[in-house]
């Protein structure tokens, strides 16, 4: 694939328009992690504590509201994980569209 003045221009684009939505989506990723600890904690207080700490540990993590709230971590974090990487590839079209307009000023091209 070629690195052209428009493809270049494109992702310098996208990376403008997805500063907020990375930072929104990577806030989503950590509010959801937190809910499904607070869950969890919740959970393992309300349990008998004659019950080992493992045990409770254990029981918590296996409720179905723990399951849940893990799902929506999981979610969150995909998504956020999935514009990380298209934007990493962006920086990556911005850095060779860079080298060949380097190359090609100093008469490498």
């Amino acid at each position: 694939m070629f690195v052209t003045d428009e493809l270049a221009e494109k992702a310098l684009k996208r990376l403008a328009d997805t500063d907020n939505l990375a930072a929104e989506l990577h806030m989503k990723a950590e509010r959801a992690k937190f809910k499904a600890e607070a869950i969890e904690d919740a959970i393992f207080l309300r349990l008998e504590s004659s019950k080992s700490v493992a045990v409770r540990q254990a029981e918590a993590r296996s409720s179905p509201e723990y399951s849940d709230a893990m799902k929506d971590y999981f979610i969150a974090a995909q998504a956020h994980e999935a514009l990380k990487n298209e934007r990493i590839r962006k920086v990556i079209v911005i850095d060779c569209w860079r080298s060949l307009n380097s190359s090609r000023n100093k008469g490498l091209l």
